[in-house]
This record gives C-alpha cells, structure tokens and sequence, in this order.
C-alpha cells in the first residue's frame, strides 16, 4: 500500500500542464501582419522592422530565390504550395534575426504555428548560408591589392601620418544556451563575464563590411588566443599593409607588423626621448581609428538583436545564426548603407569633423611631453587622470 502511494505520488507530480498554440488563435498567413505590412506598409516603417529597404529586400529575395523558368510545357514544378511563400519566409528570417522574440510571437505576426515556425527559420538558415557565402554583396572576402590600396587610401585621407591600415580588428563575446555536454560546457564558460560565451573576431574595413570573421569559438578563449588560427592567413594576403586592433591582440612575433594599435603606457615610459612623441602621436592616431571597430560591433549588435539573446547552444545552428547575420550585414551596408564606418570614412563626412566635440575619446590621448625622462621619476608609476569634473586622480 505504502509502495502504491509512493508511486501515485510520483505519477501526480510527474503531470505537467501544457499550453500549446491552436490554429485556432492566429489568423491564415495571407492576411498577417507581415502581409498587411508587406503590401500596404510605408518604406520606412519596412525598414524599420526588417532592417532592409524594399530594394534591397528584392534584392536579397532574387538572391535566395532565383526565378525558376517553366517546364517545356509551361507548367510550374509540381508539388504541395507551402504555407508561407518565399517573401514571408524571408521576412521570417529577418524578424528572427532583427530581433529578441521567440517562435509564438513570430508565430502571430506570420499567422504560422511554432512547430512550422523552427522547420522555416531552419530551412532559411542554410539557404541563406549557401547562397550568400559566395555572392559578391554579402560574402566574407579579404581584399585583395587593389582593395586593399583603396582602403589604405581612405583611411589615409582621414589621418594622413597613416598610409598602411586598411582595417579594424576586434572580439565579441556572445552569450549563449548552455550545453549538457560536460567538456564543452566547460570550453564555453568565459571566467571574465562568469557565463557561457562563444568568443568571435570580427574586422572591418572603411567601407563598414567585414572582410574577415572567426565565428563561434569557445568563450574561454580570449582573442589573443583566437587570434593565433588566421594570423598566418592574413601574412601571406596582407602584403605592406597593417590591421589596427587594441591591446588585446598581440603585436609581437607573428603579427609584428601585421596587427598595430594604441601602445600601453607602461611601454610609452620606456620610450627612447628622439622618437617618444613621433611614436605617441602614432598611437593617438591608432586609438583614434580603433574606435571603427566599435561602431562596427555596435552596428552589428544594434542592426540584429538576436546577437543580444542567448544563441542556441547546437553548434551547427549557433554558426548558422553568426553566419547569416555577418552576410546580411553585408549587404545591408552596401546597399542600404546606416553604417558608422561607412559614414565616417566619407570624403563628403569631412564638412562635419571639425565640430566641436567631434572626438569622444580625446581624453585616451597621450599628450606632447608625457613621459618626458627628464621630469619622470622612475619609482613613480602613478598616472594623472583628469575626470569628468575636472579634478584629477592617481593611479
């Protein structure tokens, strides 16, 4: 009798209630909200939810949906018509990659059920994966010498003591589902944001698109360690040229003269006096241009907000995800353009660069005469820092 309740109690506690979405409860797809949008929505209100603009939507849609020509007949390939057509699967994807919400509220906005939602952004993402990796609007491609000599150029336009940067390099950690798996659960977990993370690399160049990317790697690496599996890649394509990054890269052994950045001040007090300011006026400059990496990652993050959620803890789905939101990026940069870097980098931006307060990060300067060995005591390694009300603190 004891044993039988004992049970029962398990059965009981074992029940769970479920609620699941009815078709019952969302409307037939041709008259959702993605289709009333669609049709009858304003251009900028398109934009505004999908990222895209209707010209660079068509664009994209004839990319992943080339037209089919009839049979000799004239008759369309036979088969069942699917739910959604190709423009609202395509608007799925975008809303999935533009945005935080889960299947049952995409569900009611494309008037689908959640199962036939994931078995759509699934089939979407590895369309969008094979056809956008090679086209020439969104693929990952490392420029070549031509490229190359004309990002040198519009950068140097910017700053003209730089003649030799054709990029900006920089690392993202993305949260992400944790994993049963024990070792890679343990590969994942990053000690310094105290979560499970995947750790990517991303460069851009002065036109705003990324032309290298180290996706979904493990968020225990940092990116000095990320770094080290395509440092040899960009020696043998770089040629004279140098990627700009921050202290996190390494700058010594391979990547000497490949990868430069702001010098450390503990470095800038070992200075020889001839070359100290020539080598610090440099490394303003290499502050300055490191920035475009951030408004690179803040444009992408700010663009997709699935990046802000955590990823799907599959590693094939988890690099579908990365991969599509990296070509859509692409080609929204090229074609719809709203891109920091883009703009910045603009012959026609240099009206506006004079405008007071213009430089944010002025203040991560160094100055003429900092570390001047004849004033410096070599016991003092305090720095002067000016706050934000003017007083000034040591470190």
């Amino acid at each position: 009798m004891v044993m039988l309740i004992i049970l029962l109690m398990q059965y009981h506690n074992s029940l769970r209630e479920r609620t699941y979405l009815l078709r019952a409860a969302v409307v037939h797809p041709s008259v959702s909200p993605w289709r009333y949008l669609y049709e009858r929505g304003d251009d900028g209100s398109f934009l505004h939810l999908t990222g895209l603009t209707r010209e660079a939507f068509t664009i994209l849609h004839n990319i992943l949906f080339p037209p089919e020509p009839p049979d000799e007949f004239g008759r369309r390939p036979p088969g069942r018509p699917k739910i959604l057509d190709s423009y609202s699967s395509l608007g799925l994807l975008l809303f999935y990659i533009g945005s935080t919400m889960t299947f049952k509220h995409l569900c009611l906005i494309f008037g689908i059920l959640p199962s036939q939602c994931s078995f759509y952004i699934e089939d979407m993402l590895l369309l969008a994966t094979n056809k956008l990796c090679d086209h020439p609007l969104s693929s990952v491609r490392f420029p070549d010498a031509r490229k190359m000599e004309q990002f040198a150029a519009m950068i140097n336009a910017r700053e003209p003591l730089v003649d030799d940067v054709i990029g900006f390099m920089d690392g993202v950690s993305i949260p992400t589902e944790c994993t049963a798996e024990e070792n890679e659960q343990n590969a994942m977990y990053d000690g310094y944001t105290c979560d499970t993370t995947v750790n990517n690399v991303l460069a851009y160049g002065p036109d705003g698109k990324v032309f290298l990317s180290a996706l979904n790697f493990p968020g225990s690496w940092t990116d000095g360690k990320l770094s080290a599996h395509f440092i040899e890649f960009i020696k043998r394509k770089i040629g004279r040229y140098k990627i700009c990054v921050d202290q996190g890269f390494p700058r010594q052994g391979e990547a000497y003269g490949i990868l430069v950045g702001p010098i450390s001040r503990r470095t800038a007090r070992g200075l020889h006096r001839d070359v100290r300011d020539y080598l610090l006026k440099i490394s303003n400059i290499h502050t300055s241009l490191r920035q475009a990496s951030e408004w690179g990652m803040r444009g992408l993050q700010g663009s997709f907000p699935r990046l802000k959620k955590r990823l799907p803890s599959d590693k094939l789905r988890r690099r579908l995800v990365l991969e599509v939101i990296v070509f859509v990026h692409n080609l929204r940069t090229d074609i719809v353009g709203k891109n920091q870097i883009k703009t910045v980098f603009d012959i026609e931006y240099e009206r506006i660069h004079a405008v007071e307060g213009y430089d944010r990060i002025r203040r991560y300067y160094f100055q003429p005469g900092d570390y001047d060995t004849d004033n410096d005591d070599d016991d003092d390694d305090s720095v002067m820092i000016l706050d934000d009300d003017g007083d000034t603190d040591t470190e």
